[in-house]
């Protein structure tokens, strides 16, 4: 069960709701958390040197150990930060891990445009999707699977691998899905792909992606790879004289909601403040709806079912105002009615976050590699 609201606003915030507490530290720049079967955690973690992505695994306690590394990733088109490793899906026994545009992108001579690495992408499995069977459940794991760029080669053209952590756990690795990496643009020159947020769908038989860069949502057919663009989002309006007159989307995270799917926007530069916005998606027909207005560089949201049936939901903004110099932390909003409640401030640099329905208590992963805690009775 769950109860569709009205369409939220973002009208007010009270004080903040509570105090988050770090649980872990040290990461390397983490994109993607990931609730195990047993309350343990799953982290995606970029890099700007070549085949530096990993997947780690997180205790409850904080403690961090590579479950998968030599991931595809390099240095990003901003040249500011790494590309690779991102969103990550968990069904049963099956790892779903997305990669970036790594380093296959740069600037193109005109402002807002982009072409292909003059130097070539480090990797062929940029905006891929990974597909890790796992001989036993996740949380028994107690080594590390590893990749070669010759192994990368070979998922690139369509092996399947088995893969040994060193400690009697055994996977299959193979390539699920490949997307373009560029596709031509009027006035960008390329779009370059970038999969930022996966859900499980339909008893494992399919996947929800969203696309920061192409600003789209897929479906992916877990059996056979096959996906199709089920939802497209167009440009958003720029109120400022700053920037183009347009601006890019950016869907950054993607749950399921019903029979419908939310999607958060970060919205691009200048990043205006309350011009991000959370939409539903209707992935039978493609149609979006407005269902949170008035944000700010939003980059994840979620939901639960209150014991009296209501829906309640937690937005998660970058900052409050990214555009300003220098920008102000990030925050946790509440939505039990129209008007919010902040459950969080102070968050640096705040990207993802994952509900453990078990505790009732929410773990905010921090770009700057920290996991935070908050208990949300």
């Amino acid at each position: 069960m769950y109860c569709k609201p009205l369409l939220f606003s973002l009208l007010a915030a009270a004080a903040a709701w509570s105090q988050a507490q770090v649980i872990a530290t040290g990461l390397q720049g983490p994109n993607k958390l990931l609730l195990t079967p047993r309350g343990n955690f799953l982290v995606s973690e970029t890099s700007m040197a070549i085949n530096a992505g990993r997947v780690s695994f997180v205790t409850r306690g904080g403690a961090r150990r590579s479950l998968i590394e030599g991931l595809p990733s390099g240095t990003e088109v901003t040249l500011a930060g790494g590309s690779g490793p991102s969103a990550m899906a968990l069904n049963g026994r099956t790892l779903y891990v997305a990669l970036g545009a790594g380093d296959s992108e740069r600037r193109g001579t005109a402002p807002g445009t982009s072409v292909p690495n003059p130097a070539g992408a480090s990797s062929p499995l940029f905006a891929t999707i990974l597909e890790f069977r796992l001989s036993i459940e996740i949380d028994s794991i107690n080594g590390t699977f590893k990749l070669t760029p010759a192994q990368q080669s070979l998922l690139a053209d369509g092996a399947t691998l088995d893969l040994d952590d060193g400690s009697g756990a055994s996977a299959q690795a193979s390539l699920l899905a490949r997307f373009p990496i560029t596709e031509p643009d009027r006035n960008a020159i390329y779009r370059f792909s970038n999969i930022w947020g996966i859900v499980v769908v339909e008893d494992g038989k399919a996947l929800y992606i969203n696309d920061a860069s192409q600003n789209c949502v897929a479906r992916v057919d877990t059996a056979t790879g096959r996906w199709q663009r089920v939802g497209r989002f167009g440009p958003v309006e720029n109120p400022t004289p700053v920037g183009a007159p347009v601006l890019d989307p950016v869907p950054t995270s993607i749950r399921v909601y019903g029979d419908e799917l939310l999607v958060s926007f970060l919205t691009g530069f200048p990043f205006v403040p309350g011009n991000a916005r959370i939409m539903t998606l209707n992935p039978k027909t493609g149609v979006s709806t407005p269902f949170i207005n008035g944000l700010t560089s939003v980059t994840d949201v979620l939901w639960r079912e209150r014991p009296n049936g209501a829906a309640q939901f937690f937005v998660l903004e970058f900052s409050a105002n990214q555009s300003a110099t220098p920008a102000p932390p990030g925050r946790l909003l509440r939505f039990d009615t129209r008007e919010p409640v902040v459950a969080a401030a102070g968050l640096i640099t705040p990207v993802n976050m994952v509900l453990d329905p078990a505790t009732q208590e929410l773990f905010i992963l921090e770009l700057r590699g920290q996991i935070l805690r908050l208990p949300l009775n």
